[in-house]
């Protein structure tokens, strides 16, 4: 057995914040990463919020939750993915979605399946670093515009 992945090596990727949208409720940072040149964009950001709402609990808004919630959209090697998190006071929920590449229909990734790559993961740790930072240093007032700036 060798030790060697196979894989290539572990290289940073283009990643951007490219807004916010309001959706069912939700405020939604929407967040574009690509193992390519250009962005997530257009017809297959639309395509990623649109699956991700369907899977935000309603209503928006409760004594455990505040509407707030981030989309990561990633054109990877594998596939369009769609990483869909959501508080509940300090408690992250995920849902991971999935479209073949070249094309833009999103399915929900089974319990069983993956979750998040190395790159999702590093802006998953910056929404939970902003959520510490924003919202839970400060329960008497948090600053929710900061956390979705």
């Amino acid at each position: 057995m060798t030790d060697a992945l196979p894989m290539p090596a572990y290289e940073p990727r283009l990643t951007r914040p490219l807004g916010v949208r309001e959706a069912a409720g939700w405020k939604v940072k929407l967040i574009g990463i690509t193992a390519g040149d250009e962005l997530p964009g257009g017809s297959a950001l639309d395509a990623a919020l649109d699956a991700a709402v369907k899977q935000l609990p309603q209503p928006a808004t409760t004594e455990r939750r505040q509407g707030m919630a981030f989309l990561i959209v990633h054109a990877g090697t594998e596939a369009l993915w769609g990483i869909l998190g959501w508080w509940e006071l300090d408690i992250l929920y995920l849902r991971t979605l999935r479209a073949d590449l070249g094309t833009s229909t999103f399915t929900v990734v089974p319990p069983d399946g993956p979750t998040a790559c190395a790159w999702e993961l590093l802006v998953v740790d910056a929404e939970r670093q902003a959520w510490v930072t924003h919202v839970l240093s400060n329960p008497e007032s948090p600053d929710y515009a900061a956390y979705l700036a």
